[in-house]
């Protein structure tokens, strides 16, 4: 199965939640994710780790984070600090790479207590700091972000998901449960903050809009997925909320929204009932080329998957899909689709750990999960071993093809412990064979964030997405994954770019990296 590379690899970083200022602070449960880029365009995905901060004597003071160079071979180097421009102002959340200046260098976004930091990519191996992205709205908490193309110019725009109304003036003592005497407050202790979408111009400037494009005010959000979920060519956002009604907002392609999570049947669970949700992502779980929506949530509720029943739609199909038989105690926070096995479906995995340092339900420190796509019918929950049976307190994950093998590797982050580096494991079937495809848009945004494409091939049609955030505080790896039969030299993929621009470009049945460029393909119309 997945196997440690951690130690092999050279990578020493842990996040700081300022745990040990004894504060009991909500800020401290949330953690901090990872960003995966290749910085330097020299074939090898990096990883940025966000580093979080302190909370000594009532001050919010920010940690490093930290940017390792993949040099091959499973090895990294950390860059120095100045080089890699990453001082921030604040407590640190998660790492978001977006190209807003179409100059095919990966820049920066970084969410926390106190705004968005960008970092602009020079093309040399550095960054340069460039002004903060601050919504003037109380204390402006960020979490996860989401980079795509909302209304429709060809440039990268970012919607920021907002959490709770938390500072040192509204910092209530919570007690503990037992002999527990003091514990972190729970999120229904505080107000939500709206989320802000910020409009970018492609030259680094950025405009803040919230209700006057149709967003919901005061949302306590913590993880975005930016995706077509409709199939209209427009990118909609589906944001998970702790404790309140997740949010479904689906774009007219003006960058205008209409939210609709009750009325499509997503919100919540098939009660009704708001959920206390994390890490959230969008992919076609159940092989019949419509989008479903996953949701890891807090414990003794099941995680959520939404099947897509078309034209927005979705049903509740946690309990069918076999999710009900899931012992209910974890705490679900990144989650990201893949397909460990090489079988064709789309797998899952979720890194899990409490928000309680001494929850009389559940432990702080849980086993992440891996569930096994058994031909889109249901999920079970494979034994993996190794990292997979010990216990960590899970945040940030992001999947990513550190040795260019064509299979997805894993990188999470933790509270309290260093990071793991794991590396895919070899398929055990000789039927298929990985496939890496990147796409870059021309007339659309250059990442072709939103882009949908329908693989073909002699076993049937799969559909494949490029979204924008997803899983919790962290972005993965920016090509897409997928397998084709070893035999069939017909094999193709339809891609559908933001804004509808339709192309057909065939694929080699070897193991490679395909550069799938907007307007080289075979014209579709629209």
């Amino acid at each position: 199965m997945f196997q440690e590379r951690t130690q092999q690899s050279g990578i020493d970083f842990a996040y700081s939640n300022g745990r040990a200022d004894g504060e009991f602070a909500i800020l401290e449960s949330l953690g901090g994710g990872l960003g995966v880029l290749d910085y330097d365009r020299d074939g090898l995905y990096d990883l940025m780790f966000a580093g979080g901060g302190s909370l000594a004597n009532k001050t919010v003071t920010s940690a490093p984070s930290a940017m390792y160079r993949n040099l091959g071979g499973w090895r990294f180097e950390q860059l120095p600090e100045d080089c890699a421009g990453r001082a921030q102002a604040f407590f640190t959340h998660g790492i978001y790479p977006g190209d807003w200046d179409a100059d095919g260098f990966d820049d920066l976004a970084i969410s926390g207590y106190g705004g968005v930091q960008l970092l602009h990519n020079n093309g040399d191996g550095t960054f340069t700091t460039w002004p903060a992205l601050i919504s003037h709205q109380g204390n402006d908490w960020s979490s996860s972000l989401a980079w795509a193309d909302y209304d429709g110019d060809g440039q990268l725009d970012l919607y920021v998901a907002h959490y709770v109304d938390w500072s040192w003036s509204k910092h209530p003592v919570c007690a503990g449960t037992g002999d527990v005497t003091r514990e972190v407050c729970a999120p229904r202790e505080f107000t939500g903050q709206t989320d802000v979408l910020y409009f970018g111009d492609g030259q680094g400037g950025f405009r803040a809009v919230a209700t006057e494009i149709g967003l919901v005010v005061e949302g306590k959000g913590l993880g975005v997925v930016a995706a077509d979920v409709n199939m209209d060519s427009h990118v909609d956002l589906y944001v998970a909320n702790d404790t309140t009604d997740n949010f479904l907002y689906i774009n007219d392609g003006t960058g205008r929204f209409k939210e609709a999570a009750v009325l499509s049947g997503v919100s919540g669970d098939d009660a009704g009932i708001s959920t206390g949700s994390m890490g959230v992502c969008a992919f076609d779980a159940t092989g019949d080329q419509l989008p479903d929506i996953w949701v890891a949530n807090f414990q003794r509720e099941l995680f959520a998957l939404y099947r897509g029943e078309g034209s927005g739609q979705f049903t509740y199909a946690s309990r069918q899909m076999g999710l009900a038989a899931i012992e209910p105690t974890y705490v679900g926070f990144g989650t990201v689709p893949i397909d460990y096995d090489v079988d064709g479906d789309i797998d899952l995995v979720v890194a899990n750990g409490h928000v309680s340092y001494a929850s009389p339900y559940a432990a702080y420190r849980q086993a992440p999960l891996l569930f096994e796509n058994l031909e889109g019918k249901r999920f079970r929950k494979a034994a993996a071993g190794g990292y997979f049976a010990e216990v960590h307190t899970g945040r940030g994950l992001a999947y990513v093809d550190l040795d260019n093998n064509g299979l997805m590797d894993l990188a999470v982050s933790h509270l309290e412990e260093p990071v793991s580096i794991l590396s895919a494991p070899a398929p055990k079937q000789t039927t298929r064979q990985p496939h890496l495809l990147e796409l870059v848009g021309r007339r659309a945004n250059r990442n072709a964030i939103g882009a949908t494409l329908i693989l073909h091939t002699k076993l049937g049609q799969q559909l494949l997405m490029n979204n924008g955030g997803g899983s919790y505080l962290s972005a993965s790896d920016p090509r897409i994954a997928c397998s084709l039969p070893v035999d069939d030299d017909s094999a193709h993929i339809v891609v559908t770019w933001p804004g509808g621009n339709r192309e057909k470009f065939s694929l080699a049945a070897q193991p490679l990296q395909h550069l799938i460029v907007e307007g080289l393909g075979q014209p579709l119309g629209n």
